[in-house]
């Protein structure tokens, strides 16, 4: 039948249908009455809707946040609000926090050396106020940084340490000339933080008082181009953000109120989730998941954070100057347990510096739990019978279980811990001062580059974690300040990758998991996307949409 042609086909089959019909039709006989098919099943029940549908309320604790002003805000909560009030030069867009976008500037260029950056100011964006940004607002927000010399500094100081660095070209052109020639992605990073936002300069000079530049005033209000306005901030209370008319983004922001209120007790958090009180639950413990994951009209949102929980061994306190006793303690731990046992999902296991989701994250886990090595390692380091150390722990959830679950660990070794609880400010403030053994801390990274966490983990000189622990290590140090340099991404790859090949082997750390944020959320939010950072997630896009 291969010879047929499709037409003749077309027709025999026309035929063919009519005949049957035909037939069909002369046989017809009314049928019995049947009973009525069943009907298809119903939806899954859903929970109503408590709150409004145009206001967003989330639940979290905001106790740490300090000021609104971009340039003291350094806070976890103050991040995150300030990061709904202002736009930037450029930013993230999650979940890509690999690639830096556009946002106030629509495109730059960068010189051969890496020092001179250009940015062209995206033209038509206006303030809440309704004044024009203009490159007078940037050179006006980003040199203010640097005159007040506040918490958040620290972001731009190792590059930008005179107003005179940044100029404006033209109504439209903003230039920077940095300190040092930097890798492209490493500086486009740090201008994404909070610190970097850009203010309404006439209106902060209208509040400003005594050449503060309107620090005090900015504490509690806002002057940005952002999506949402601050209408107020009842501290220990909430934070209310009404939606800015003027906002230049198509389409957003998508909800006209935020309330962001502080609750700082997880087991309030999740009553208020479970009745519907509140659309997010952004602190719940990992039981507290477990109890709310299958609940109707709820769902669980994770994302891996950028912050590494980990052991410091300070060199300078012997028997921990030996890498043999420091490989030993590596051995003694159960990694597994410790994630699976206790965090419960609220990790994973992690045991290079850099981060997993940025440039040069080594995904190598060598350690696991093997008493008999680690034996043979402290009888190579001259200790078969172990010996007395002490453990610096925050007296907190998580923190205090795993400690208790590494000093049974290490006991098994024959390596006797004595945990010193003590609070978190306390704990960091004798740790900045080398005063401290074993320690049991956290650290999250600034910005989404692996420098953050290379030259903290790596370069005493900088005086953060290898300096802490008093691992005065040259190569390690040379390959984190190499590395910040590289403009090449893939060499610049590799370099983080071998320094944290290096300090798995060498360095005075035991990094036991990176973190996973677990939020709560009602089921009609939609564009909630969880942040590895603290400060990115984008509230313009998200929305509640009913279900049904």
């Amino acid at each position: 039948m291969e010879g047929v042609s499709k037409a003749v086909w077309a027709v025999v089959a026309v035929v063919i249908v009519l005949v049957v019909v035909a037939a069909a039709i002369a046989m017809y006989k009314p049928a019995a009455p049947t009973a009525p098919a069943p009907a298809p099943p119903a939806p899954a029940p859903t929970a109503p809707m408590i709150t409004p549908a145009d206001t967003l309320i989330i639940a979290m604790d905001t106790s740490d946040a300090v000021s609104l002003d971009p340039a003291r805000a350094y806070e976890f909560a103050s991040c995150f609000v300030v990061n709904q009030l202002y736009d930037k030069l450029v930013d993230f867009e999650l979940p890509d926090l690999l690639h830096v976008k556009p946002e106030v500037a629509e495109k730059w260029e960068v010189s051969p050396d890496g020092k001179i950056w250009t940015f062209y100011i995206r033209k038509g964006i206006k303030f809440a106020s309704g004044n024009p940004l203009t490159a007078d607002d940037v050179v006006y927000s980003l040199q203010r940084v640097i005159k007040l010399k506040q918490t958040a500094y620290s972001v731009l100081k190792p590059f930008l340490q005179s107003p005179e660095q940044i100029e404006k070209v033209d109504d439209y052109t903003v230039r920077i000339k940095l300190n040092k020639t930097v890798a492209p992605s490493f500086f486009l990073s740090v201008l994404t933080f909070t610190t970097s936002s850009i203010l309404d300069s006439k209106v902060v000079e209208a509040h400003a008082k005594n050449g503060d530049m309107g620090s005090e005033w900015l504490n509690d209000h806002s002057a940005g181009s952002g999506p949402f306005i601050l209408e107020k901030w009842e501290r220990e209370s909430q934070f209310v953000l009404k939606a800015n008319p003027n906002y230049w983004k198509p389409g957003e922001p998508a909800l006209k109120t935020i309330i962001i209120k502080h609750v700082p007790e997880p087991t309030d958090q999740l009553l208020l989730i479970k009745k519907g009180d509140v659309d997010v639950a952004v602190d719940l413990t990992a039981d507290q998941i477990k109890q709310v994951e299958n609940q109707t009209g709820i769902k669980i949102v994770r994302v891996e954070r950028f912050h590494n929980v980990y052991i410091g061994m300070n060199v300078a306190v012997k028997p921990l100057d030996k890498e043999e006793v420091r490989d030993a303690i590596r051995y003694c731990i159960d990694y597994d347990a410790i994630v699976n046992d206790i965090l419960k999902g609220a990790a994973i296991k992690w045991q290079t510096v850099v981060p997993k989701g940025l440039l040069g994250a080594n995904p190598k886990t060598p350690y696991y739990k093997n008493v008999t090595l680690a034996k043979q390692l402290l009888a190579k380091a001259g200790y078969p019978n172990g010996f007395e150390i002490e453990l610096t722990t925050p007296p907190i959830y998580p923190t205090i279980d795993v400690a208790t679950k590494i000093q049974a660990d290490l006991a098994e070794c024959g390596i006797k811990v004595k945990i010193i609880q003590m609070t978190a400010s306390q704990m960091y403030e004798k740790y900045r001062k080398q005063g401290l053994q074993l320690v049991l801390a956290g650290w999250g990274s600034d910005y989404p580059d692996p420098d953050s966490n290379a030259m903290a983990f790596g370069n005493y000189r900088i005086k953060q974690l290898a300096w802490r622990n008093s691992w005065y290590d040259d190569y390690a140090a040379d390959l984190a300040e190499k590395a910040s340099v590289e403009m090449d991404t893939s060499k610049r790859e590799q370099m983080y990758l071998n320094l944290t090949d290096y300090i798995l082997d060498h360095g005075p750390y035991a990094m036991l998991y990176q973190t996973v944020a677990q939020q709560a959320i009602r089921d009609y939010v939609k564009n909630w996307l969880p942040d590895p950072t603290f400060y990115y997630l984008n509230l313009a896009r998200v929305s509640k949409v009913p279900s049904g």
